[in-house]
């Protein structure tokens, strides 16, 4: 075993990991079962990037239960509707009660994106300069309750560099680890005169 080769391959691959942990950041991730004719709100704030030279992307992923079969039957999953807002129509949004009718004010709330009737597993990308992201999961279904997984993360571009150096250091590693040590013995022959 080669020491040195061994100490290389762990500091690179400890490198590798810090910066996948930097590169590779939940903003945001909940599990909830939301109660019949009801609506959850998320906030995440997205104030500082842990690594300011990279180019973040923020993705919104959620998930409930979609339709399947069972036995020869397709069963129905979970429906919702999944909104995001920015601060001021969320709080149109919030004294309308989420409805479009009734005072003037009402009919005005736009949210920046409008996801209805939504099953199984959804993505999207959001503007990565947005500060604060307020999500709404509501479920109309007025018999039964969901379950529902939300998350927002933000993900860089040297999230795949880190996977290369911690598999890397790995490699040097087991290099470092599997090496056989050459013993170099020192014979020194003493002539004895008689």
């Amino acid at each position: 075993m080669n020491k040195q080769i061994v100490v290389i391959g762990v500091v690179i691959a400890l490198f590798g990991a810090y910066l996948f942990s930097l590169s590779s950041v939940t903003v945001l991730s909940e599990f909830d079962v939301i109660p019949t004719n009801s609506f959850i709100t998320y906030y995440a704030n997205v104030q500082t990037l842990p690594l300011p030279m990279a180019n973040y992307q923020l993705e919104l992923i959620n998930n409930n239960q979609e339709p399947e079969f069972r036995d020869g039957i397709q069963i129905r999953g979970d429906v919702i509707d999944l909104y995001v807002f920015d601060d001021e129509n969320y709080d149109i949004f919030k004294r309308c009660g989420g409805a479009r009718e009734g005072a003037d004010i009402c009919i005005d709330w736009d949210p920046i994106i409008q996801k209805l009737e939504l099953t199984g597993t959804y993505r999207k990308v959001l503007d990565p300069e947005m500060e604060k992201i307020t999500v709404v999961v509501w479920n109309h279904n007025i018999e039964e309750t969901v379950e529902n997984s939300i998350s927002i993360r933000l993900e860089s571009n040297y999230s795949g560099i880190a996977n290369i150096l911690v598999i890397i250091g790995l490699l040097v590693f087991y290099i470092g680890a599997s090496k056989k040590e050459k013993k170099i013995v020192n014979k020194s022959i003493k002539n004895i005169k008689e």
